[in-house]
């Protein structure tokens, strides 16, 4: 019998949806206001529950911590063999991508995972996207390179990033990854009401603070630029990161797959036992010196 699936809030909990809506809508006259405000929300990871099965995964792992993003991450080990990176997204924690860690220990790999900037364990940093990146870099770094990376959403959007800054792996799993910052600060905008002029302030702060562009993160920018072999798996009814960002993604990923499925939503994708089964097979083809799958 399947263990009961845990429920996901797409917004944080602390915050009404409707009163945030409302505040938004009334500082709509100040977009100063409303863009400070928004930049601070932005910065607010929600906390995804903590399965019973995922604890026990990450107290069976040998933890440590490294030095990236400007804060202290946590990490977590398993097994041996060539090492694969682990990425969990936005407002998630290690422990959802331990579902992968049974099969990858079996196919004679090593998994490794780390809680993000301010997510899980790792009390410190900036939650971004380049923060995660950095976090990845670093860990692959430390493990003298990774074998392959699965990564899910926000941390597919990161993984993807830090591959093209530096993370050299052969095979990426990518899950329900966003194709680009600017299309998830839209969907925000319009979640919490936040009028245009609001959001271009809240972009040019975000470029201020951290000296890049939205755009040079995209995932579409740097796709065509990939030599590892990318499986990207997106659900269509996805509520959260539409489908036809995925279909943009492999259409311009030299060598990309893509498995879709159905009813699975943004988060159900992660323990979902086809999705886990197929990932592994992918990470496990061989690969000939020419690059091509076997």
């Amino acid at each position: 019998m399947d263990s009961p699936r845990p429920q996901y809030n797409r917004t944080n909990v602390r915050f009404s949806h409707h009163a945030v809506r409302a505040t938004f809508r009334a500082l709509t006259p100040i977009p100063s206001l409303s863009s400070e405000l928004a930049a601070w929300l932005w910065y607010q990871p929600p906390r995804a529950p903590m399965r019973p099965e995922q604890r026990d995964w990450l107290e069976r792992a040998e933890r440590s911590s490294f030095s990236a993003a400007g804060t202290e991450v946590a990490a977590y080990s398993w097994g041996s063999g060539p090492p694969v990176l682990l990425v969990h997204g936005w407002g998630g924690h290690a422990g959802q991508l331990t579902t992968f860690v049974p099969q990858l220990l079996e196919k004679g790999f090593r998994a490794v995972a780390f809680d993000g900037p301010r997510h899980g364990a790792t009390k410190g940093g900036d939650p971004t996207v380049l923060s995660f990146a950095e976090a990845a870099r670093a860990l692959a770094s430390r493990l003298g390179g990774v074998e392959a990376v699965i990564a899910h959403s926000m941390g597919g959007s990161a993984s993807a990033y830090a591959m093209s800054r530096g993370l050299e792996t052969r095979r990426a799993v990518l899950l329900a990854p966003a194709a680009s910052v600017a299309g998830v600060a839209e969907r925000f905008a319009q979640m919490v009401a936040l009028d245009p002029r609001g959001l271009e302030r809240m972009r040019r702060k975000f470029e201020t603070s951290f000296g890049v562009h939205w755009d040079e993160l995209d995932v579409i920018r740097s796709a065509h630029e990939m030599s590892a072999r990318l499986l990207l798996v997106h659900d269509k009814e996805d509520p959260d990161v539409p489908y036809a960002e995925a279909q943009a993604i492999v259409g311009a990923w030299p060598s990309a797959t893509l498995l879709t499925t159905e009813g699975l939503g943004h988060h159900r994708i992660l323990w979902d036992p086809e999705v886990i089964r197929r990932s592994i097979a992918f990470l496990s083809q061989p690969i000939d010196p020419f690059g091509n799958s076997g």
